[in-house]
């Protein structure tokens, strides 16, 4: 699934982000080449950083 359509980034590609360590959305779509545009996303992109197992915990513990 698309997470953002701006720059075309899936759900899988903000998952690997997390696995490498990326704690925040902004971040993760840094390390994949283009920050946030519209920003509409970042909602979708961060509970899915907050919600991978791969994820550092401190950013699993801020979705508590």
């Amino acid at each position: 699934m698309y997470v953002c359509v701006c720059n075309g980034y899936r759900e899988a590609d903000v998952l690997q982000a997390a696995a490498r360590g990326e704690r925040f959305a902004e971040e993760a779509y840094r390390s994949l080449g283009n920050g946030p545009r519209c920003g509409r996303c970042l909602e979708v992109a961060q509970a899915l950083i907050d919600s991978s197992p791969d994820a550092p915990a401190p950013a699993r513990a801020q979705a508590a």
